[in-house]
C-alpha cells in the first residue's frame, strides 16, 4: 500500500477532445441519499436504504487571459461553458508514490458555478464547481 502525493493527481475538463482547464487545487465528493424507512414496528432504531448517488466537484487554478483566443486553457473558456450550459467530459486520476497502481473517475459534468478571487498582493485565482450529470466510473489498476 502506498500513498498519493496532490502533484500525483491530475483533473481534466474537455470539450472534444481538448482540455479546458487545468487546476492547481481539485476536490472530489460522492454521496449517496439515505432514504429513512423506519415504521413502528422498527422498534427505537431507525431503519435506512441506500438512494440516489450523486458527485461534484470543486477546481481552484490561476486566471488567465489571452487575446480573444479560446484555444487556450483559460478561466474565459469556463465561463462560456458555463453561461451555454456546457456538458463537460470530467476525468480524476491519480497514482500512488511508488508510481505502481493507479485510480481512474470519468464521467460527464456541467459548471454550476465560477468565483473570482484578487487581492493586492497576490494573483487573481478562480474557482469553480461542478456537478456529475449521471453515473461516474471508477477504475484502478496497475499502471
Amino acid at each position: 500500500m502506498a500513498k498519493v502525493r496532490g502533484e500525483d493527481v491530475l483533473l481534466l475538463l474537455t470539450d472534444d477532445g481538448f482540455t479546458v482547464a487545468c487546476a492547481r487545487s481539485i476536490t472530489f465528493d460522492i454521496s449517496n441519499d439515505i432514504i429513512e424507512t423506519s415504521i413502528k414496528g422498527s422498534g427505537r432504531f431507525r431503519t435506512n436504504v441506500s438512494g440516489a448517488i450523486q458527485w461534484s466537484g470543486t477546481i481552484e487554478g490561476l486566471t488567465l487571459l489571452v487575446n480573444g483566443t479560446t484555444d487556450d486553457v483559460t478561466v474565459e473558456n469556463l465561463y462560456g461553458y458555463l453561461i451555454a450550459g456546457t456538458q463537460l467530459a470530467c476525468r480524476w486520476y491519480e497514482q500512488d508514490i511508488s508510481a505502481t497502481h493507479y485510480l481512474n473517475k470519468s464521467g460527464y459534468i456541467i459548471l454550476e458555478s465560477i468565483n473570482e478571487t484578487s487581492s493586492f498582493d497576490n494573483m487573481v485565482t478562480f474557482t469553480a464547481n461542478f456537478k456529475g450529470t449521471g453515473p461516474i466510473t471508477i477504475t484502478t489498476g496497475d499502471i
